[in-house]
């Protein structure tokens, strides 16, 4: 079964696109077929980004497509083992219904309290809805230094939600990258093995443990689980960035 991951806010701008797409090109590479699809049908920052991809013929190639609800990219993509949602932010019945029907919902948060309080207000009302705690997830995104990151930690932990460790740094090569097709992972010279790398293992952890459940639940005779599901992702320092 497919395991669906999707990335929601209520601001724009906090770095849904950019883990989107670094999940799915890094989840390729680790040996799952995954799709991207993007379902803001206004900005359409995955399909755009796609579009440069390519043209500029970057390997490995992708699946991006564009959606207007979340049940069309569930139908479309049935042999996928992950499905990456790019959601749009300002849609909260949009976010509702996806967040309803995937199996890890991640939200970037940056460090200021214009960024924080939404993010938090956001996953509140996803409780409130229906939506397990467990399934909710806060990435820290766009940090300038660990001074930042320290405090908005702090200000998620009182609050109790899931908040993966690592932390997204804002980087410039990191935008140079997206302008050519590329995603954070393929930056030159990029270490896996760092902050950023820390979230994506997180993340990746938890799908190939669904994807494990999910196996044995639908296939419990079938021998044994398939080689994608057995295999770990903890340790992406064997991984080698582009160029």
């Amino acid at each position: 079964m497919t395991v669906v991951v999707a990335f929601v806010s209520r601001k724009g701008g906090v770095g849904k696109s950019t883990l989107a797409r670094a999940l799915a090109t890094l989840a390729i590479r680790r040996g799952l077929n995954t799709a991207l699809a993007d379902l803001d049908q206004e900005q359409q920052t995955s399909i755009r980004w796609h579009r440069l991809r390519e043209s500029e013929g970057v390997d490995p190639p992708l699946t991006v497509q564009a959606y207007g609800n979340v049940d069309s990219a569930i139908a479309s993509e049935p042999d996928a083992d992950l499905l990456v949602i790019d959601t749009p932010s300002h849609a909260l019945a949009l976010t509702k219904e996806v967040a309803s029907v995937a199996h890890l919902i991640v939200q970037p948060a940056g460090s200021s309290l214009d960024e924080l309080q939404p993010a938090v207000e956001l996953f509140y009302e996803l409780k409130a809805s229906g939506v397990p705690k467990s399934r909710l997830f806060i990435a820290l995104s766009r940090m300038l230094d660990p001074a930042e990151e320290e405090a908005a930690r702090a200000y998620l932990e009182v609050t109790d939600f899931n908040l993966l460790p690592g932390a997204v740094v804002e980087r410039p090569r990191y935008r140079e990258a997206h302008n050519r097709g590329l995603a954070l992972t393929e930056c030159p010279g990029e270490d896996l093995g760092g902050s950023a790398g820390t979230v994506l293992a997180a993340m990746l952890t938890r799908i190939m443990d669904k994807h494990r459940l999910l196996h044995q639940q639908t296939a419990p005779s079938e021998v044994p689980a398939s080689q994608i599901a057995q295999r770990p992702v903890r340790d992406l320092s064997s991984y080698k960035a582009i160029g």
